[in-house]
């Protein structure tokens, strides 16, 4: 059986010891699930408890940089105690080795994000996606373009930085070789289309007059 929120924050709590001087507050209420947060500055750490596993999300500056379960609750307690207080995420793992997070995340918290993603994309294109590939390796090689961060998936994107949840401009394939850059609304219809190296000059000035406004 599950704890609840409430018995939850006790006993993470409680592993901490009552010296020190961040403690778990209860999180958002699940049925089935026992929810406790520790946090401090812009970090924070959510402990999820389901018949004795504790799943953990690590989160810093509104994003997730790692997640993590373990049986042990003391384990999940100091886990959660080191990151609030600035662990950085190697650090981290070395103590705990359950905590896990992605090369991205990792270069969030080096502040490469967006280099990461560029090479990423650039190795993607190279080994699987053939779609896009002149296109990302264009605008890559674009020293305007690749300050912004790039997404891929049924088309190339770019957002104004690594912080960004908003898409800036998206580029669709309109057949091999073929780029179509649709307007910002529904019934806009085609906005510019042409090929990678047409694109690529079309996002330069697009942009930079979106910066410039």
């Amino acid at each position: 059986m599950s704890m609840s929120e409430e018995d939850l924050v006790r006993a993470l709590d409680n592993e901490l010891g009552h010296s020190l001087p961040h403690r778990f507050s209860v999180g958002s209420v699940s049925v089935a699930t026992g929810v406790a947060v520790l946090s401090h500055g812009d970090r924070f750490v959510n402990v999820f408890e389901n018949d004795g596993s504790f799943l953990l999300s690590f989160h810093w500056r509104g994003r997730q940089q790692a997640h993590g379960m373990t049986s042990e609750i003391s384990a999940a307690a100091d886990s959660a105690r080191r990151w609030v207080e600035g662990a950085s995420l190697e650090n981290l793992a070395v103590a705990y080795p359950f905590v896990k997070f992605s090369g991205l995340q990792l270069a969030y918290e080096r502040g490469t994000a967006v280099e990461f993603q560029w090479a990423a994309l650039l190795d993607l294109v190279k080994e699987e996606e053939q779609t896009f590939r002149d296109l990302v390796v264009l605008a890559s090689n674009n020293d305007f373009l690749k300050q912004f961060f790039p997404h891929l998936g049924h088309r190339f994107a770019l957002s104004f930085d690594e912080y960004s949840d908003g898409i800036l401009v998206a580029v669709f394939v309109r057949r091999p070789g073929w780029f179509v850059i649709f307007g910002d609304g529904d019934d806009d219809g085609v906005r510019f289309e042409g090929d990678a190296p047409r694109i690529v000059d079309y996002l330069v000035a697009r942009l930079r007059d979106q910066i410039s406004r």
